[in-house]
This record gives structure tokens, sequence and C-alpha cells, in this order.
């Protein structure tokens, strides 16, 4: 169910479920469930953590204390990080530079392309093993990965550039949509790569968000838009401005961005 656990089909019976990506939950309208920031596939955390795992058994249980929905909560916190292969893993992928072309804006679509470039055939090659991918939940497809390397390369580097075509979703949800396109278009390449072991979560996000240029320029977006949004909320006097808040792109686990990243 689109990432969501399976619920309990039964008239008269309450149902609850754990989900593990959220924006499928907020379009389905189940009556409850629980929203938990773990990684696909282990939606009670990782395994060898019963007291973990209980506590959000516990959340999800409580649920049913709500009478009417339908009722979205997040559980609070992070799954343990784990030892698995997290120390073992690597996925060499050198950062292209960034000062070779005219402009801010070209320079970063010049180094996302080149480093997309560079993951394709794992990409691909996840696809033909797999039979499967995860991306498009934005409604592009990896034909459009120029368009939308070329948007968020536009978007870091200060501009206002139009969205990629195909997109479903006005914006600024289309955004979040667009960047967990391209979060799975990089995992599922990561994990193929020749002689690879498959990593723990954390192993994963952490090359993903500190050692790509992609991860420097989801920072560098989310910090531009939570500027924007705080100097429209101080000329309003100090209230949000009406709309959406800007998207988080960025897992709570690594909000902190490292100093080394920064460009």
């Amino acid at each position: 169910m689109g990432g969501l656990s399976h619920y309990i089909e039964a008239e008269g019976i309450a149902t609850a479920g754990i989900s593990l990506v959220r924006e499928h939950t907020e379009r389905i309208k189940p009556p409850r469930a629980l929203w938990v920031p773990f990684e696909l596939g282990r939606p009670f955390g990782p395994p060898d953590h019963p007291e973990f795992q209980k506590d959000v058994l516990r959340s999800l249980l409580s649920l049913f204390g709500r009478e009417s929905g339908p009722v979205l909560e997040d559980y609070q916190h992070e799954s343990p990080v784990t030892d698995e292969a997290d120390l073992a893993w690597s996925c060499v992928l050198p950062l292209p530079p960034s000062d070779a072309a005219g402009s801010p804006a070209e320079a970063l679509r010049q180094a996302l392309l080149q480093e997309a470039g560079n993951l394709a055939p794992w990409y691909a090659e996840s696809v033909r093993r797999r039979g499967r991918s995860t991306f498009g939940l934005s409604g592009a497809s990896t034909d459009e990965m120029d368009e939308i390397v070329d948007f968020l390369a536009r978007l870091a580097a200060g501009e206002d550039p139009a969205p990629p075509q195909g997109l479903t979703d006005p914006m600024p949800q289309a955004l979040r949509y667009v960047v967990d396109d391209v979060k799975a278009y990089y995992m599922e390449a990561a994990n193929e790569q020749p002689g690879a072991s498959t990593p723990g979560g954390v192993r994963m996000w952490r090359w993903f968000y500190h050692e790509t240029r992609m991860g420097q320029v989801l920072y560098d977006i989310r910090d531009r838009l939570a500027a924007e949004q705080a100097a429209r909320t101080a000329a309003n006097g100090g209230t949000p401005p009406p709309g959406p808040p800007p998207p988080n792109l960025i897992s709570a686990r690594f909000a902190q961005r490292p100093e080394s990243s920064n460009h």
C-alpha cells in the first residue's frame, strides 16, 4: 500500500497502521496512522532492538484512543544507529568541480549532471534486476533527470526557475516529491554498485547528505527557503505568511550541515 503496513480490513473493527511514506498516508487518509522516520522495510526500526520496537508498537496502539479520524501522528524518535555494514560500506563518487562555468547556477548544474550521470548505469541495473523503482512520486520520470537537476541547481543558486514539466502537484509540495525521487535515484543506484554490500540506513543517508554534491545542494535549498520564510514572517509582524510552509528536505538526523560541505 505504497509504504504503509497492512491494515485490518473488517467492518466494525478499529484499524491502525504504520506509515513509512508520510505523503502517501496523507493522500490515502486511513483511520489512524503513525508515521515513523525509518528506512523502508523497517516499520519498527532496526532488528535486535526489542525495547525500541515495543515503544513504536505502544505508540501505534495508543492511536486507538482517538475515536474519530483520519489521524496521522508522527513518531518522535529516530531509529537507533546499528553497526551492520555501515562502517565498511562506501560509494566512491568524486565530487565534480563546481567552479568551471560562468555562473553559480550553471556550475552546479554541470556538477549535478556529471554526478547523476555517473550513477545512471547503476540505477539502470537496479531497475533491471529488481524490476521496479520507487522513483516517480513527483510524476516525473528518470528521462527528465536533466530537467530536475537544472531546476534544483538553479533553485540552490538563488534563482527562481520554473518547475520541471510533468509534476502532478503544485509548489511547494512538488519540490518535496521531486527531492524524494532524487533520493530514490541515488539510493537505488548506490546499492547496485559492483561489489557493494548493502549498508545500514544511517550509513547510506550519511553518504547521500554528506558525500554527494546533491546532498550539498539540498542543504542550500533548505537554507534558502528557511531564510525566505523567516523574512516573510518578519515582514508580516511575526505571523507566518498564508500557505504551506517550506517542505523539510533534510532528515532530522542530518539536520546539522557538516562544515566541510559548504561550497
